[in-house]
Order: structure tokens, then C-alpha cells, then sequence
């Protein structure tokens, strides 16, 4: 959503900055003469002032802005993907951190580290990460004992980074296809 704020958030800021030029027009027009410069308001004026609150058009458009509103709040009011993942730190003002890029990088060249490890898929996510392992050798019986040295170099990995906090770690090993 992150992505998605600044350019609404520039077409919001144009849109009311030509709004604002238009209302000066107007009202310095209609200071001066008494018809409208740019915008013919006075035929929305005419029809509001002959439209009740109650009237049916009122209710339909209030319940339209009211569903759009409503839907913009609960997307802002998600909570974001983590991007950064933040480190222990001895001072207050330091502010260090890791992206979850590089953490899934560096828990994938730990995991690849081991003998008999080909590939790792790793995906970090808030409270957790998982760490998909494939092994060189084929059959079950190969791919089962690795699974231990796996989680420990995972697990001394995110030790040493010294993550104020630590995602669970989740680890399989699947052997390798033919």
C-alpha cells in the first residue's frame, strides 16, 4: 500500500492545488462581474439548493463515499510487509537494521554452507522464517540426517546478527529430484 500513497498522494495534492486556483478564479470573478469564469457552479448551485438532505441522490452518494472511505481506512489500517528487520543496538540513537532481503540472503548462503545442501529457498516473514532445503544426494534416507546441521547453521546465523527479535525458524529438507 506503501507504493500505491505516493502517487495518490500527488494526484490528491494536484488535484486540490487546481481546485484552489479555480475557486480564486471564481470568486474573484464574481466580485468583479457575476457570472461564472470557469466553472458553470451555478447550475449545481440552483439544483442544490432545490435538493432536500433526505432526497434519494443525497443518500445514495453519502453511502457510496461512506463504503469508499471505509475501504481506504481498513487497506491503511493493515498492517505492512516488514522491510526491515531491526538489530540490538548498546545506544538508543543508533537505529540499525536488516532488510529481510539480506536476512533471507544470509540465512540462505548458511544454510547452503552445509555439505550435501544444493539449494535453499528461505522466506522471511514477520514472526517467522523458513528455510526450504534441497539435498544433493537422492532418497530420504540421505536428505533426513542433514536436517539437524541445517537448523544449527540457521540458528547460529540469526544468533550472531543478534536480532532484537528473532523469528522462529522452521527448517525441511527434501531431497533432490530426478
Amino acid at each position: 500500500m506503501r507504493l500505491l500513497n505516493r502517487p495518490l498522494a500527488f494526484i490528491l495534492a494536484v488535484a486540490l492545488a487546481a481546485a484552489s486556483v479555480i475557486l480564486i478564479i471564481e470568486v474573484i470573478e464574481a466580485a468583479v462581474n457575476s457570472g461564472p469564469a470557469v466553472v458553470h457552479w451555478t447550475t449545481w448551485y440552483h439544483w442544490a439548493n432545490g435538493t432536500q438532505w433526505n432526497a434519494l441522490v443525497i443518500r445514495v452518494w453519502s453511502g457510496v463515499l461512506i463504503l469508499i472511505g471505509v475501504l481506504i481506512l481498513a487497506l491503511e489500517l493493515k498492517p505492512r510487509r516488514i522491510a526491515r528487520v531491526p538489530l540490538r543496538s548498546g545506544d538508543q540513537a543508533t537505529d540499525a537494521a536488516l532488510t529481510r532481503s539480506g536476512l533471507t540472503g544470509t540465512l540462505r548462503a548458511a544454510a547452503t554452507g552445509i555439505d550435501g545442501i544444493s539449494s535453499a529457498d528461505v522466506t522471511v516473514r514477520r514472526r517467522r522464517a523458513i528455510v526450504a532445503a534441497k539435498s544433493a544426494a537422492r532418497g530420504r534416507a540421505a536428505a533426513d540426517p542433514l536436517k539437524q546441521p541445517v537448523t544449527q547453521a540457521v540458528r547460529d546465523r540469526l544468533d550472531s546478527l543478534d536480532l532484537q527479535h528473532p523469528p522462529r525458524l522452521k527448517v525441511r529438507v527434501a531431497t533432490r529430484r530426478r
